[in-house]
């Protein structure tokens, strides 16, 4: 298979050209590389034609057999014949947790841990999508002789592994359309229930805005702190929603211990050799328990509370004879570096989730962020990574499924071990924990969220984590978190948080006007690293029938930058588009094929962009025009407007001017700008006609 150009133009029963291989290899308990045959033996690949409307590739599966025992790493590896010359976007798993982009141009120097390459030929794009099945993880990473495919199970001296799904390779005109065809082709090959992002059903509790206390608090979160936290809520009459209760609630030993001017650094390497002693709130920090702070927390006008926990309950698992470790030990495993947690079994893992989600929600709990997900490594000896991800995450879905409706935030869970078999449940971290007051932060952050969306938001709702209202960086990520399609909250400190900040976001009960999807930046920026390259970071999103575009500058040199924006570029159809841009309150009217110049003067300049189909009456309606996704607080049909049920600006774009009435026959006062007509509706009025 070369990187050259793809004919698009084929039918159902053409195949795309048959993958050669350079090299297949088993490796052997001492390390050592055994090739294999092309014809099989210890290692058999079969190689399965898959097809869609517009992609089409291979579907390649692995089976082994090896009477000496294999590797636990590396246990397979299969070499393609693949040129190594050509630009490429990889999705990298960078920790055991997390994943960002990396872009290169030769596949000798693929990162290690990759889950998805995009290779950009002269006419397309090929996508090669490694996964994790029955027993085997397979990843790209690269080697010697270019792109290799590492088939991995976490188990050394296995001898036999029976045929399972490894990897997808697939080419298609429209990298958009290719990388969700790959995606949505992975999850009906692994048969497993693998839910498509569209197909998840999301946690109403996270439709509104949020506050968690890590930022805020860290190792001193305590019931009186948070009672501080909501009374400021109260005061200045921000509807926050919802509260996390985040790291460092629970009974650990030695957390209390730790001297105030310990550095963040030194307190994060604390807190993960530390174990857990009860599941419980700290005596000290939280008298009377749990279940009389969440009461509490509720009585003070947060509405719904949520518990953090990690999947160890603790980051080292259990004190060995505490309460916690008694309470569960039989549903417990030893590690290889003796940590206590939980078993890789079906129904101990069940078991367990059970056990500690049933306890947060006897306390008052209305959701879990459960943390740590990628733990999977630690089940070295004891478990292949298919079948402790199976267990693992089948038994969060199922617990908090049971226990919370569904109601349940994922974190630190984005190996493909964890993606691949996180069937049902919503909402997953993208990045990285926020790091507040740092530029370098930012551009780390935005680079990881969007290009996640690319493989993690085809399957989740991608959570762009928390945030400060009054940093610097504050109205960037408030229009980040806009654009993201998932959950908003924020994590200020006492006394610094700024109602300003947070109102284009919600409505006035707090309700997100949520996007339809995970957002990722336009194909056009796709191949580019935006920190390195002078040119305009665009990221897409849709709101129904509409395109959201954000438009960033987030290269190293803070300079003038131009580029363009179209409807296109959030994967609308071509026609006729109205377009708003919030910051600037510009407005205008595309005809077919047009687009938007953009020219941001540095890295603190930023745009938001709303296009609207223009309909055959040639008005169209905006929404909001005071929020950022207020296009989704107003709906038309015909010559009727139906707003949501507050005041607001409203705005509508067409080429003559429209009058507006109320439902009763009174007109509403207008403010034309060009095409833009911008109306305040009289109270009460939610509903108005357009003549």
């Amino acid at each position: 298979m070369n990187r050259g150009a793809l004919d698009i133009a084929f039918g159902r029963e053409i195949t795309m050209k048959e993958i050669q291989w350079k090299t297949l290899a088993v490796t052997d308990t001492g390390g050592t590389r055994i090739p294999v045959p092309a014809g099989g033996g210890a290692l058999t690949l079969r190689m399965v034609p898959v097809e869609t409307d517009a992609c089409r590739g291979y579907a390649g599966y692995v089976s082994l057999d090896c009477a000496g025992g294999m590797s636990g790493s590396d246990t397979a590896v299969l070499v393609p014949e693949c040129e190594d010359a050509g630009a490429y976007l990889a999705i990298v798993n960078h920790s055991p947790y997390w994943c960002r982009p990396f872009w290169g141009d030769s596949l000798r120097e693929l990162p290690a841990r990759t889950q998805e390459l995009l290779l950009e030929g002269e006419d397309g794009y090929i996508c090669w999508l490694p996964v994790c099945a029955g027993e085997l993880k397979t990843v790209l990473q690269g080697g010697a002789d270019g792109m290799e495919l590492s088939v991995s199970s976490n188990l050394d001296g296995m001898t036999r592994c029976p045929e399972q799904l490894s990897f997808l390779c697939m080419e298609g005109k429209n990298a958009s359309g290719l990388l969700h065809a790959i995606a949505k082709t992975a999850a009906g090959l692994l048969g497993n229930g693998l839910r498509m992002r569209e197909e998840r059903a999301y946690p109403e509790v996270l439709g509104y805005l949020g506050w968690c206390s890590w930022d805020a608090f860290q190792i001193r979160v305590s019931r009186d702190g948070l009672l501080e936290k909501a009374r400021e809520f109260r005061e200045k009459r921000l509807p926050v929603h919802y509260a996390i209760i985040d790291d460092m609630w629970a009974d650990v030993p030695g957390l209390n211990d730790i001297p105030e001017e310990t550095s963040f650094g030194d307190m994060v390497k604390i807190m993960h050799a530390s174990r857990l002693r009860r599941f419980e709130g700290d005596p000290v920090r939280f008298p009377g328990g749990m279940q009389s702070a969440i009461a509490a927390l509720k009585a003070a006008g947060i509405p719904a509370v949520g518990v953090w926990f990690p999947t160890t309950g603790y980051w080292s698992g259990m004190e060995p004879g505490g309460e916690a470790e008694r309470e569960l030990a039989g549903l417990l495993v030893t590690t290889e570096k003796g940590l206590r947690i939980p078993s890789p079994e079906h129904d101990c893992a069940g078991r367990y989730f059970d056990a500690l989600c049933g306890k947060a929600r006897a306390w008052g709990a209305d959701f879990v962020k459960i943390d740590n997900q990628g733990f999977h490594r630690n089940y070295r000896g004891l478990a292949a990574y298919g079948r402790s991800a199976a267990a693992i995450q089948s038994a969060i879905d199922g617990a908090t499924g049971r226990q919370f409706g569904g109601a349940v935030i994922n974190c630190m869970g984005m190996p493909n071990e964890c993606l691949f078999h996180r069937t049902q449940s919503a909402v997953c971290r993208c990045s990285d924990d926020f790091m507040p007051e740092s530029r370098e932060w930012f551009a780390k952050n935005i680079l990881q969220c969007a290009y996640n969306g690319l493989l993690q938001g085809q399957y989740q709702v991608n959570d762009w984590d928390m945030w400060w209202t009054d940093d610097e960086q504050a109205v960037k990520n408030s229009l980040c978190r806009a654009v993201s399609g998932g959950p908003i909250y924020i994590s200020d400190r006492l006394g610094r948080t700024r109602p300003e900040v947070l109102r284009p976001l919600t409505l006035s009960d707090g309700r997100i006007l949520r996007c339809d999807l995970s957002a990722a930046p336009t194909d056009d920026c796709l191949m580019h690293d935006p920190t390195k390259e002078h040119r305009v970071f665009k990221i897409r999103n849709r709101a129904g029938e509409s395109g959201i575009l954000a438009a960033f500058h987030i290269s190293a040199e803070s300079t003038p930058v131009k580029g363009f924006a179209s409807p296109e570029d959030c994967g609308l159809p071509v026609g006729s588009y109205a377009w708003y841009e919030y910051f600037t309150r510009a407005a205008g009217i595309l005809p077919a094929g047009g687009r938007v110049e953009i020219e941001l003067a540095g890295n603190d300049d930023f745009r938001l962009y709303t296009f609207v189909p223009m309909p055959a009456g040639g008005v169209a309606v905006l929404g909001r025009t005071d929020l950022f996704i207020g296009v989704s607080a107003a709906c038309r049909s015909g010559d009727t407007v139906v707003l949501a049920e507050e005041g607001g600006r409203v705005g509508l774009v067409s080429a003559a001017p429209v009058c507006v009435m109320t439902l009763a026959g009174a007109p509403v006062p207008v403010n034309r700008r060009g095409v833009l007509t911008e109306i305040i509706p009289p109270k009460g009025e939610t509903v108005l006609r357009l003549q």
